[in-house]
């Protein structure tokens, strides 16, 4: 191929197929792929290790009174994430990029899987509020670690069952009227609530 001076796939793309087919064995199947012609179907070599959410935003943010709502509406869409996905999770992750690049992370262990997203962001925002930030961050991010698939045992209370049905409940709005339609207050006129 480089004596033909196919040195990149650009190179290739451009050729023509019946040339490249006479000259290289399998020629025209190279120029398709170089073309992104590919009828075989996409197949995941692995399942996804996190499902996250995050927001770099448009100015610093300074204080963790303007993150804390933010934290909430990415806990919220990781939650529903997770239950779009059939997972749970066990380990909660925060992610804090500061004015000068810096990047934090910090995470904790839960007592039980979950994939509701208001324990997730109690999770993320005990997290933020540990944290002493001497400078304004300019992205923050809250993702889900150690995902586990749904199933396992029943809980022995019933809250767990209701903060599923409410979670159900949420979900079928939200597929029906949009992200936006249901929130909570403290979510109602973040910049990140009208961006989507």
């Amino acid at each position: 191929m480089s004596d033909l001076g196919l040195r990149t796939v650009g190179r290739i793309a451009a050729s023509d197929p019946n040339w490249l087919d006479k000259r290289i064995s399998g020629g025209r199947d190279l120029w398709e792929l170089a073309c992104g012609i590919d009828p075989r179907l996409v197949v995941p070599d692995r399942e996804a290790k996190s499902i996250g959410a995050e927001d770099t935003f448009d100015e610093d943010l300074a204080g963790t009174d303007a993150l804390l709502p933010h934290v909430h509406s990415q806990a919220l869409r990781v939650g529903r994430r997770l239950r779009q996905a059939g997972r749970k999770t066990t380990v909660v992750q925060l992610k804090l990029k500061l004015a000068d690049f810096t990047l934090l992370t910090r995470q904790t262990t839960l007592h039980e899987p979950t994939d509701d997203g208001q324990a997730i962001y109690r999770a993320a925002s005990t997290l933020l509020l540990a944290e002493k930030l001497k400078q304004k961050v300019r992205l923050a991010g809250v993702s889900a670690q150690r995902l586990l698939s749904q199933g396992g045992q029943l809980p022995l209370f019933d809250s767990d069952r209701r903060t599923g049905r409410l979670n159900a409940a949420l979900d079928r709005i939200h597929d029906k009227f949009g992200s936006a339609a249901l929130t909570t207050a403290d979510l109602h006129e973040t910049p990140t609530r009208k961006r989507e």
